[in-house]
């Protein structure tokens, strides 16, 4: 049987980071006993209505701040899923936290209920930058945070780092990486500054309060990270993302795949089926509409083939696998085909062929977006 995956979304923070655009509210925790009740109610809606063909391997709870919950509030949604989908076949079981806030107990605790993996939102070792950033952890904080999750039993712990960061230098790069490396986490997350509107952030660069980065100082970052991380105990299995033999996350490949996976919690996106949904933006409404025993859908989009395209070309380009041509040969019109195999001697050392896998080189991936959106004018419906 297929396999898919749940992600669910935690919409509670201590502070609301200037660079996050993902949905989440600070100092909202008198919320939390709501949104549970809505959470379990909202996968007990959906398993009226969905009955997946495939084996629940992973679960994602994101956000926000997943770790803010406490161990009965987390024991009551993990059982809820259980009792609606079975978790018979789970392997992964995720929890993001924020460094300083989840504290040994509490491990111990989520350890107990079934959680085997922690992805730590480190960002950075340097303090002045984490407050920049409007982190209100410290260095300190991560270090003993990462050293209690291993003393609580955790086997597969990820750390998220950001580069790109205004007034950051290549050498605190360097620097924060190589003490990360020191730590041996099984997984890496290295992701560049992205200056997403509707955040703080996209308003101070643009008032010229902050300047970013140059680009090179950006490209240097990214080709150091790469060099590093490859050379040592990991493999770059996609853009941003590095892990130990067997420490891939798992609900990042359902992702990439276009496995299905259910979704829950405000603002909170799925697919199955080849339809993509979303849950609404807003706590308020998500637990008024659950109030009323409704689904919190915001909205879906049923794929077109030319989507299905796109999404292969865009996931699959990014990952150390490829574009499976074999796959579009079988499902895709034979121009499509040809125009696809056409276009890659004319990126020369950015691009190469695999056997039957397109894959980007290293100078390919500092202009992934370009090549993504020219190889996705290959499809053709006739």
């Amino acid at each position: 049987m297929n396999t898919g995956g749940i992600y669910i979304h935690v919409p509670f923070c201590t502070e609301k980071c200037i660079y996050c655009d993902f949905y989440s509210l600070a100092k909202h925790e008198n919320q939390i006993g709501d949104f549970v009740k809505s959470i379990c109610k909202e996968i007990q809606l959906t398993s009226d209505k969905i009955k997946p063909d495939w084996d629940i391997d992973t679960i994602f709870i994101g956000g926000g701040t997943p770790s803010l919950l406490e161990p009965s509030d987390l024991e009551k949604i993990i059982n809820s899923l259980s009792k609606n989908f079975g978790l018979t076949n789970l392997k992964e079981l995720t929890v993001e936290a924020n460094p300083g806030e989840f504290n040994l107990e509490k491990m111990h605790a989520f350890k107990s209920i079934g959680v085997n993996r922690v992805s730590f939102g480190f960002q950075s070792l340097h303090d002045e930058i984490l407050k920049s950033l409007s982190r209100w952890h410290n260095a300190k904080d991560c270090i003993t945070s990462y050293e209690n999750a291993r003393k609580a039993g955790f086997k597969n712990i990820n750390i998220d780092m950001i580069f790109g960061i205004p007034n950051q230098t290549i050498d605190q790069w360097k620097r924060d990486l190589n003490r990360v490396i020191d730590l041996s986490p099984d997984h890496i997350s290295a992701y560049s500054l992205t200056v997403e509107k509707k955040t703080p952030l996209y308003g101070h660069v643009h008032s010229g309060k902050i300047i970013m980065p140059d680009e090179k100082v950006d490209i240097n970052m990214y080709s150091y990270t790469m060099d590093i991380l490859n050379s040592k105990d990991y493999t770059q299995y996609e853009t941003s993302n590095y892990s130990k033999t067997d420490k891939i996350c798992q609900i990042n490949l359902h992702y990439w795949r276009r496995s299905p996976y259910l979704a829950f919690g405000p603002s909170a996106h799925g697919f199955y089926s080849n339809t993509r949904y979303w849950n609404v933006r807003d706590l308020s409404r998500y637990i008024n509409m659950l109030n009323k025993n409704k689904l919190p859908l915001d909205s879906s989009e049923d794929l077109s083939n030319e989507n299905i395209f796109d999404e292969i070309i865009l996931n699959s380009l990014r990952t150390s696998d490829g574009i499976n041509l074999n796959n579009i040969k079988t499902n895709f019109s034979k121009i499509t085909y040809n125009n696809l195999l056409s276009k890659i001697p004319d990126w020369g050392k950015h691009l190469h062929r695999d056997n039957n896998y397109i894959k980007l080189t290293k100078k390919g991936y500092f202009i992934a977006d370009e090549i993504t959106l020219d190889l996705m004018t290959s499809y053709t419906n006739y």
